[in-house]
């Protein structure tokens, strides 16, 4: 008779109300949890694959400038390489640059200086940077 009352008094603990909202409460405490797992999961996963592209985009970049790189060794690919950077062009060629552009590399040259550009040129002879 005596392990029967123990036993009602542990089923009694057990099935208390008090007992069931402590339960209920872990086991909202513990679905908190798996779902701010499940977003890190699926944060994480995001970041993976934009990692991913962005490795194969550097990828691609890093073979292109060697390759580039490898075409400016030469004295060739030296030369077209200047020649499409920069507006340069040797002695003895007859070519003239024209700029569409209204952004174009080259500026309008003024014939006058105004006196305060006068003064900074020689300000900048007399005391370099």
């Amino acid at each position: 008779m005596k392990e029967y009352q123990q036993k009602y008094v542990v089923r009694t603990i057990i099935y208390s109300r008090v007992t069931m909202v402590i339960l209920f409460f872990f086991l909202i405490l513990f679905i908190r949890t798996i779902v701010g797992l499940n977003d890190k999961r699926i944060n994480a996963s995001i970041l993976r694959e934009e990692s991913a592209l962005l490795r194969k985009d550097l990828e691609e970049k890093v073979v292109k400038a060697t390759e580039k790189e490898e075409s400016i060794k030469t004295e060739r690919g030296f030369e077209t390489y200047v020649r499409t950077t920069y507006p340069v062009v040797q002695k003895g060629e007859g070519v003239i640059v024209v700029y569409d552009a209204p952004t174009s590399l080259v500026t309008p040259v003024r014939e006058d200086m105004t006196v305060w550009e006068r003064l900074l040129v020689l300000w900048h002879k007399f005391i370099p940077k």
